[in-house]
């Protein structure tokens, strides 16, 4: 602060250019227009004496109070003249310093900061003294702050501004006094306490003044931050009682304006730093955040020294001072030397204040940095009036939070990068032996099974005449089988913990965007479906109830998935036998969607199904598995808005579990399966099953609902248009089914895997049956049901079924060899057959590719011979490479040689040159010589969304995490790629 005889150096409050008739409230911080003129400040002091006020006054004492200010009051109010002590030889009565000195300064140095300067609040407090003068009816009306040194005369009437000496003031008496009550002098030249001061020797008569009280908040003490006074200069009647009450009021009303005011100051104070604050953290980097914020901080408070220390033992440095002040010593982070405040004003009430560079400091904020225990931030002064308050320790702790969160932000990010290479490379290093473990195993099995699907070059064999080779004993099956099984658990085990560690805190919606209920659901069931034993007496059902319109869900396409598939293969894993039913519906008004999963397997008690959901709890510890796998699905329902529960669990009779999202965000896209495939169907849309209802399964009865949730309807044999069977329930032969089945019906025939469909090869060899066979495996999914469908109303379209008469099987077959037209259909037929293999063709023809040809990149030999093992066994050409530089130099090869590469298996990590530079390097040449783009896939053992977005955008088709089943991997060739 600067001299008190000049004005402060705050910002003034500058007036508004408009002005307002009414006057705004006080408390508003708000450019006004001031309603009185507000004289200039006076700069220097008025000194009667010089000499008298050259020394400092003394301190209170009691017993000199008590003699020197009675306690007794005349019958009209004023003070009792005392008896004058023999040994009084002042020429008049000094003021003495008040009880609480100390307190009542710092008070004042605080609320009165913006006084000065603050025109509002000196027109306000001008018209309240302008009141008091027309109710008190005196000469004049004082309003005045005492200081350590002086008295100012904040507003007047009547009487000019001025800074009088506290020796020679005369209002420096009222506030020694107990607060609300009067002061009053009837005549002071009558008394000899005030006789000869320099005041009533000036013409001062009549004196009546009563203090600027103010309760600190929180203490039982009333301190006074000046007085508020009426004088005479001719003799005049006391102040009535009435008069008296008013003038304490008055005195009060003001105290409260003064306050009122400051707070409003400092609350608008705390919004600017707020501001200042937010700019600091929008431009925070943890290179250059420490030096910022000291920058901001000095500022902000270019009158203190700002410094980040770090001592031990939680000791302080200040400036010039000799000893540490400990940490523990300040309050509320804010620390003074009351001791040296008290001192000072002591021996320096008789002079102004002025600031020295070599003072000790006086006042200081210090924060400790959590980052380090010994760091602080410290701002600290050696202004004797600038008083630090909440707002002030508010603002250099958000500002040293600031830069200690941004330099543990730095050190967290260096970290969990560091954390995240480490379990980057420990996912491929786990997941890729394991990949080879269980490859081998479902190899080895279906070796000495013998259930080698078919391959384009065994069309015409009868698979079931092959002789079945059996390598190894039931015994060596049994360890084989263990040895698979306990794979699948390390490898569920490695995935929930890289899962819980990924979300440990809390999971994150990254991105947010429509997505197909098929692709999740279709990505799901394949996922659990690869990860468990084909021999697995469970049957995984798809329940898929939405309404044929409702096809897309605004979600997190990976978090989404990922909730599901913990929970899918919780079912499947404690499931031996029975069903898994992964049902999807949605509420009557779109605004509950759900999706339950219901099982059959050992249930959960009831004294156990608050704990399932917190980490590596288990209802069973004997029961392998890690216990994260419903912590991490019920993890990510809070972070997609929703809510997982456990809806029913009974012991021995299975559990239902419920992710429940509310208020989903739906959408159907313009052209929608129904409108692209139904639209201008020419099919008939009835079906029927040629099944007894006794050996029904429940594949096919979830197909047929499905079929019907389309716009299907159940019909009698002899006017449906779709066949619906299933290998698993046909009573008789594939064969003799075939033969009891119209030519102008199209067979739907479900399957669960490979093996299922050899009965079906020799009776489809010809071209008729093979467009109206159409397969379906298993779990039926509605995504793939569509395709199936459009499959049938395309076959059905081409091969103009809609013309062919309808007549029983057996009469068609004896038509054809008796009847005169006989001849005519076996040439329709044919027709038909050669024009549909000239539409495969050209379609066909898109394709530079004349067979399926693989280029398997693997930089590990044990999966390469894996994948080429899996070649062999399928009878598929295949070229290898050990890195990304040699795949694409072995892409072009086979390109030059016309024998262009149609599905690349490509490893991520691999020396020279990874896949993903190799997918790029693939695409790119694709495009500038002109070659049809391969299917490039991803094999991997890393599952991170960064190498997903990577690869995506050098161009892969897709993204599969090792182990990679042959299952899948049968899946991903049918899809795209099935035999002509």
């Amino acid at each position: 602060m600067s001299s008190p005889l000049t004005p402060m150096d705050d910002e003034p409050i500058t007036p508004g250019s408009d002005g307002v008739d009414e006057r705004p409230s006080i408390l508003a911080v708000a450019e006004v227009k001031i309603k009185n003129a507000i004289p200039d400040r006076p700069s220097e002091p008025t000194i009667f004496d010089h000499n008298l006020t050259s020394s400092p006054i003394f301190e209170f004492c009691e017993g000199d109070f008590q003699r020197l200010y009675p306690v007794e009051r005349d019958g009209d109010g004023c003070v009792t003249e005392p008896i004058k002590p023999v040994d009084f030889e002042d020429p008049y009565l000094f003021p003495t310093l008040t009880k609480n000195e100390l307190l009542r300064l710092k008070s004042l140095w605080y609320y009165g900061r913006y006084i000065e300067n603050d025109k509002h609040l000196l027109s306000c407090l001008q018209d309240q003294v302008d009141l008091v003068n027309d109710f008190m009816e005196k000469d004049c009306v004082i309003l005045g702050l005492l200081d350590h040194d002086y008295y100012r005369r904040v507003v007047t009437v009547n009487v000019p501004l001025a800074v009088l000496p506290r020796r020679e003031a005369t209002c420096a008496h009222t506030v020694l006094h107990d607060g609300g009550k009067v002061f009053m002098i009837k005549d002071m030249e009558k008394d000899w306490r005030f006789m000869t001061s320099p005041h009533v020797e000036a013409g001062l008569k009549f004196y009546a003044g009563t203090q600027l009280r103010y309760k600190i908040p929180g203490t039982p003490c009333e301190i006074a931050f000046g007085s508020l006074c009426v004088a005479n200069f001719s003799a005049t009647q006391p102040l009535s009682p009435g008069q008296q009450n008013a003038l304490i009021k008055f005195a009060d009303v003001i105290v409260h304006t003064i306050i009122e005011r400051t707070r409003s100051m400092r609350l608008a104070e705390r919004e600017r730093l707020a501001s200042i604050l937010g700019q600091l953290t929008k431009t925070a980097k943890p290179d250059t955040i420490k030096d910022d914020a000291l920058l901001v901080l000095r500022e902000t408070y270019p009158f203190a020294s700002i410094s980040i220390q770090s001592n031990p033992d939680g000791r302080i440095s200040l400036k010039n001072r000799e000893t540490y002040v400990l940490y523990s010593d300040f309050r509320e982070n804010i620390w003074e030397d009351d001791e040296a405040i008290r001192k000072w004003i002591t021996g320096q009430n008789h002079m102004p204040y002025i600031k020295s560079e070599y003072d000790p400091s006086i006042r200081a904020i210090a924060l400790s940095m959590k980052s380090n225990a010994n760091a602080y931030v410290v701002v600290e002064t050696n202004e004797m009036k600038r008083i630090f308050d909440e707002v002030d320790s508010w603002f250099v702790g958000a500002v040293a939070l600031l830069v200690c969160n941004t330099i543990q932000e730095e050190l967290l990010n260096q970290t969990m990068h560091a954390k995240s290479r480490f379990l980057r490379g420990i996912s491929h290093e786990l997941r890729t032996p394991i990949h080879a473990i269980l490859s081998s195993c479902e190899l080895l099995i279906e070796e000495n099974r013998g259930i080698t699907p078919p391959t384009s070059s065994q069309e015409h064999i009868d698979l079931l005449r092959l002789p079945k080779q059996a390598y190894l004993s039931d015994k060596a099956l049994e360890m084989l089988s263990n040895i698979d099984s306990s794979g699948r658990e390390l490898l569920n085990t490695i995935n929930n913990l890289l899962d819980y560690d990924q979300f440990e805190n809390k999971a994150i919606v990254k991105v947010m965007q429509l997505h197909s209920f098929n692709i999740v659901e279709e990505e799901v069931l394949r996922e659990t479906a690869s990860a468990f034993v084909t021999d697995q007496e469970v049957t995984l059902i798809s329940d898929n109830r939405l309404p044929p319109e409702v096809e897309m869900l605004m979600t997190d396409y990976n978090l989404i998935k990922q909730c599901l598939g913990q929970l899918v293969r919780n079912a499947m894993k404690f499931t031996k036998s029975g069903t898994v039913i992964f049902q999807t519906t949605l509420s009557e008004h779109h605004d509950v969607l759900e999706y339950n999963i219901v099982d059959t397997g050992i249930g959960i008690a009831e004294e156990d199904r608050e704990r399932i959901f917190q980490p590596f709890e288990k209802v069973d510890a004997t029961i392998r598995g890690s216990g994260l796998g419903l912590t991490v699905a019920s993890r990510i329902a809070e972070a997609l808005g929703g809510k997982l529960k456990l809806i029913s669990s009974y012991v021995g009779d299975g559990s239902h579990f419920q992710l429940q999202l509310r208020n989903p965000i739906l959408a159907c896209p313009r052209l929608s399966y129904r409108k692209r495939i139904l639209l201008d169907c020419e099919m008939p849309l009835t079906y029927f099953m040629p099944i007894d209802r006794q050996v029904e399964t429940v594949h096919l009865t979830y197909a047929a609902r499905n079929l019907e949730r389309m716009g299907f309807r159940c019909s009698v044999p002899e006017t449906a248009t779709v066949v619906l069977a299933e290998a698993k329930a046909s009573r008789d032969t594939f064969k003799d089914m075939l033969g009891s089945i119209r030519r102008d019906q199209i067979i739907i025939y479900i399957c669960r895997n490979y093996s299922e469909l050899r009965e079906s090869e020799e009776a489809i060899c010809n071209e008729d049956y093979t467009r109206r066979f159409i397969r379906c495996l298993t779990p039926v999914r509605r995504g793939r049901l569509w395709q199936v469908v459009e499959d049938a109303a395309k076959a059905y379209r081409d091969l103009n079924l809609k013309g062919r008469k309808f007549r029983p099987p057996d009469l068609d077959k004896e038509f054809r060899t008796t009847s005169p037209k006989g001849k005519e259909e076996e040439l329709h037929a044919s027709a038909i057959s050669t024009e549909s293999s000239k539409m495969r063709q050209r379609r066909h023809a898109r394709r530079v590719f004349d067979a399926l040809r693989i280029l398997i990149v693997d930089d590990n030999p044990t999966n390469l011979g894996i994948l080429v093992m899996y070649c062999k066994k399928r009878k598929f050409d295949y070229v290898t490479a050990v890195n990304g530089r040699e795949a694409h130099t072995k892409y072009l090869e086979a390109a030059r040689e016309d024998k262009c590469i149609s599905l690349v298996l490509m490893d991520l990590d691999m020396p020279v040159k990874n896949g993903i530079d190799a997918t790029h390097d693939i695409r790119v040449s694709e495009a500038e010589q002109g070659l049809q783009p391969s299917m490039v896939f991803m094999v991997t053992g890393q599952n991170t969304d960064e190498d997903k977005k990577k690869s995506v955008a050098a161009g892969a088709n897709g993204y599969y995490v090792k182990p990679l089943s042959m299952k899948a991997l049968d899946d991903l060739i049918s899809l795209h790629f099935p035999k002509e």
